[in-house]
């Protein structure tokens, strides 16, 4: 039989754990904000609130276009190449669009937006205040340069990290917001391939020592479950590899309540950080330790 979560009782965990200290630089003295088209990538509902930005995704500043002077995900793409920040079906009470908004790479951000940081909290909406007099969540934005990470692999790219491996920004994601599974999304992860694109330009005039964010240290296979599934849905059918209950040693004795999230044995042992983890095609879900470097 299958859980159900009441609402606003969900774990609000985003997929991001810091392993070590490091820093945390701001652009100016004015504070950061992010582009107010920005879709969500996943809703706060504990308050019904659009999470545009989540926890470990890479971030830099539009240096023009649209959203100019603002956060958006780190991309590599330029000219015509079109851009799509994917609506959300309750759009409309944020004052976000209830339809896709498209737009070429040079008129949405004037072309790639190189890497300045690690986004290390969810960021929401910064239309939330455009929208509403009396309703602000992020007074600011903050990214960390020099960290040691742990994310979840969501997508083929990031499930072939290994260690050891240079980690750059992905270098054909077009899309931000909620989108497919197993599909990377603006702001993620792949590893840099030695070859021809070291010497060649990867877009007009850009090249992939540009987007070059730090070095994965581990990477861990720390459960094994149903092929091509979200960790999240596959609770109660997983079982800790070695290497999993070692890095996670005890967490499957502590007790919680099945379909809440919570790490623990409601979670077959696995961290809530990693609950976003999406398996290959043979079930298994890795964790990347990644030192980020910029």
């Amino acid at each position: 039989m299958a859980f159900r979560t009441p609402r606003g009782y969900e774990v609000n965990r985003p997929s991001y754990q810091e392993l070590s200290q490091g820093i945390r630089p701001e652009a100016s003295t004015v504070p950061m904000a992010a582009f107010t088209g920005l879709m969500p990538v996943r809703v706060d509902e504990l308050h019904h609130d659009p999470v545009v930005i989540d926890a470990g995704t890479i971030v830099g500043i539009a240096s023009g276009g649209v959203a100019d002077g603002k956060l958006f995900p780190a991309h590599a793409q330029s000219g015509n190449t079109d851009l799509t920040l994917t609506a959300h079906s309750d759009g409309a009470s944020w004052g976000l669009g209830t339809s896709n908004y498209v737009a070429t790479a040079a008129n949405l951000t004037a072309g790639a937006v190189k890497p300045l940081g690690v986004v290390y909290q969810p960021i929401y909406s910064f239309m939330l205040q455009e929208q509403f007099t009396n309703y602000k969540r992020n007074e600011n934005v903050g990214v960390v340069t020099d960290y040691l990470i742990q994310i979840p692999a969501t997508n083929a790219e990031e499930r072939e990290i290994a260690a050891g491996d240079l980690v750059m920004v992905h270098k054909t994601a077009v899309a931000q917001g909620q989108v497919a599974a197993d599909t990377a999304s603006m702001g993620r992860y792949q590893k840099h391939t030695v070859g021809t694109q070291d010497v060649v330009a990867l877009q007009t005039g850009q090249r992939e020592q540009g987007f070059l964010v730090g070095r994965c240290f581990q990477r861990i296979l720390f459960t094994a479950g149903t092929a091509s599934t979200k960790l999240s849905a596959d609770f109660g059918n997983t079982t800790l590899t070695t290497a999993g209950a070692a890095e996670f040693k005890g967490l499957d004795k502590v007790q919680t309540v099945p379909g809440l999230g919570l790490g623990g044995s409601g979670t077959d042992g696995s961290p809530a950080w990693l609950r976003d983890a999406v398996s290959d095609g043979s079930g298994n879900y890795y964790a990347l330790t990644i030192l980020i470097r910029l």
